[in-house]
């Protein structure tokens, strides 16, 4: 049944991301699905560095570089040399930034809202409680498999 259950997850998820892949604020904004996360991010954390948003957003450090080089050509993203790390800028939402991620964000909320209509409020607030528990399951065992690579003996060469 976990087995199920983690596929119904992924299935979700991936459907939700299609949905959001698909708004029509991206291609009127010109912004692809990951360029509009970054905005996302750096709107929920201004001053935020191009490491963490690697890391927030689970891609490469160059991904993150491409996309901000973009988003600074653009006049949507704004550099600023970090106060304690001269090698780190911190990144920020321009004003018309601002303004096109709270388009993609009312579109994003459609979609949840649309996602979630079949759900009463009781069942919402159960939802919530149930993926909480799961959240906090997984929170307590990071980096499960960090190690196993580690573990995996090294190939033999071959003798033929």
């Amino acid at each position: 049944m976990t087995e199920k259950l983690a596929n119904r997850m992924r299935n979700i998820a991936e459907s939700f991301q299609d949905h959001l892949a698909h708004m029509p604020a991206l291609r009127e904004l010109a912004l692809t699905p990951f360029q509009a996360r970054l905005l996302r991010v750096i709107g929920q954390r201004p001053g935020v560095s191009q490491l963490e948003l690697a890391r927030r957003t689970q891609r490469d450090k160059a991904q993150v570089a491409r996309a901000i080089k973009e988003l600074d050509t653009r006049g949507l993203v704004e550099r600023r040399a970090h106060p304690d790390d001269w090698r780190s800028q911190c990144l920020f939402l321009t004003p018309s930034a601002s303004t096109a991620r709270e388009k993609v964000e009312d579109q994003r909320r459609e979609v949840a809202a649309i996602a979630f209509s079949s759900l009463d409020e009781a069942e919402q607030d159960q939802l919530m409680t149930l993926l909480g528990r799961i959240e906090s399951t997984l929170a307590t065992h990071p980096g499960l498999f960090a190690n196993a690579q580690a573990e995996v003996p090294p190939a033999q060469p071959d003798e033929s």
